[in-house]
């Protein structure tokens, strides 16, 4: 895929929802953090 055909694929998927898509990690840290950071549990790979 060119360049030009990727921003066109992402201006036509950012079409779609015209708020924007919020890809931070705010919402999912919060929640992490709220349910006691359960990953911190988890063995490394």
């Amino acid at each position: 895929m060119t360049t030009l055909a990727a921003d066109r694929e992402i201006k036509s998927l950012m079409s779609l929802h015209p708020k924007g898509f919020d890809l931070s990690l705010d919402r999912i840290s919060r929640l992490l953090e709220r349910l006691g950071n359960p990953q911190d549990q988890l063995p490394p790979v």
